[in-house]
């Protein structure tokens, strides 16, 4: 077979090209029209350009300068924008896989997987991610005086279908053509001020221009597939995410997921009070806040994790060591671990950032420069949550009867409601023949 790479312009540009979401553009649409030949879903690639403002003056909107002191998320760079990501069969609209809060797993994901020199290095010049707030506000964020800085990107999208190892068939009789949607972040939820003073900033935006994707296709030879080539199975890692609030000190989260082959879960937590709003990062991934005050971590004191309301995998408690003095700003090893290992499995955990410096518990959730800020923690930022692994060798676990839960018990004491991210990897299964395309769960 042979190969040829191709670019796609977007299915849903403005004229003048420019993706803005407070300019009324909040969803990219790509498509990857039915043809004969092999797509390498690996190779997918969305490029452009980016671009960010203090204010909405049209037509020269003033740019992002030193002093401002706006800035986004440093260890998502561009992802700070992709909120939901959505792939289906263009053929039949069939969702293959759809992950909400993207920018909020990939800011798990991308500290599990990624090494801070792979965020210096090739992570830097391609997704524009740095592992340091101020190296990444004065490098991507802010525009030297009298001119403007755009900031070029080519990234990956980090997702099951995309990542799986499959090579999709575009000819029209199998799978067909594959369309990507991605909906974009609310300027409000991608922005902060690094003071928590949004004076001169409520109109701050960001802009996309010259989009592409790119992708490597192979032609597919007459006679070099041999087999009915019109149905196929694929197998993949699929991620479900639920979002959820709690705001006391004695919670209790049950769900019913309908997956029968569920290999891990894991969540995060923000104060509900940071979501879109300017005066603080939206994206970050924190200890609960508001114990002794609002903005004071709220350690963890127990942590179950239920199956039809009886504790499992592990039929004990989680019991975290308590915060007494500067000898325990470190949580409980035995949480830290299976939070990682809910994310990457140990035999594939290679690289990460996740440290002693990123997941201690001496900052507190104020927004400000000074460096026990929750905004200004060392190694990529904050790195915290709560994971589960379920079964022995790569086996999953059956939740399409029983109810997945969680009861987290902790010193959360103040009227500071906690927004509580929560992601199952299950496995999934894509089966498609001539009549169209089914997504087993």
């Amino acid at each position: 077979m042979t190969s040829r790479f191709i670019e796609i312009r977007p299915d849903n540009v403005p004229a003048d090209g420019k993706v803005s979401f407070k300019n009324g553009f909040p969803i990219l649409s790509f498509t990857i029209s039915a043809q004969n030949g092999m797509l390498d879903t690996s190779s997918i690639r969305i490029v452009g350009d980016f671009n960010t403002y203090k204010d909405n003056v049209q037509p020269n909107p003033t740019p992002v300068r030193d002093g401002d002191n706006l800035t986004m998320n440093n260890r998502l760079g561009i992802y700070n924008l992709f909120d939901a990501l959505t792939i289906r069969s263009h053929r039949s609209k069939m969702i293959c896989e759809d992950i909400r809060h993207y920018n909020k797993y990939l800011n798990t994901y991308l500290g599990l997987t990624s090494s801070l020199q792979d965020q210096i290095g090739h992570l830097s010049s391609t997704c524009l991610i740095y592992p340091n707030a101020t190296a990444f506000r004065k490098n991507v964020v802010e525009s030297p005086a009298n001119s403007k800085q755009t900031n070029h990107f080519s990234v990956h999208l980090p997702c099951g279908f995309l990542q799986s190892g499959n090579m999709v068939n575009l000819n029209p009789d199998a799978f067909g053509g594959v369309q990507i949607e991605i909906s974009l972040s609310p300027d409000s939820n991608v922005f902060y001020s690094t003071t928590g003073i949004t004076t001169g900033l409520t109109e701050c935006h960001y802009e996309l221009t010259n989009l592409k994707l790119c992708c490597e296709v192979m032609d597919i030879p007459d006679g070099a597939l041999s087999g009915d080539q019109s149905q196929g199975v694929m197998n993949f890692n699929t991620i479900t995410s639920l979002y959820t609030s709690i705001n006391s000190t004695n919670a209790q989260i049950q769900y019913s997921l309908s997956l029968r082959n569920v290999l891990s879960a894991f969540m995060t937590f923000m104060p509900v009070s940071n979501n879109n709003t300017l005066t603080a990062d939206g994206m970050t991934t924190t200890f609960m806040s508001g114990s002794s005050s609002q903005s004071d971590i709220a350690n963890f004191r127990r942590i179950q994790f239920l199956k039809g309301g009886s504790k499992y995998p592990a039929d004990f408690d989680f019991v975290n060591n308590h915060v007494g003095d500067s000898r325990t700003i470190l949580p409980d090893p035995q949480l830290v671990r299976g939070f990682v290992e809910a994310v990457l499995p140990e035999n594939a955990q290679d690289k990460s950032t996740i440290s002693p410096l990123n997941t201690a518990r001496d900052y507190t959730l104020t927004t400000n420069t000074l460096s026990t800020s929750y905004t200004n923690i060392p190694n990529g930022g904050a790195l915290t949550g709560l994971g589960v692994k379920y079964g022995i060798g790569g086996a999953g676990e059956d939740f399409s009867m029983e109810q997945f839960g969680v009861s987290i018990e902790s010193d959360l004491k103040q009227d500071r409601p906690q927004g509580v991210y929560i992601f199952i990897k299950a496995r999934a299964q894509l089966v498609y023949n001539q009549n169209g395309i089914q997504l087993i769960q």
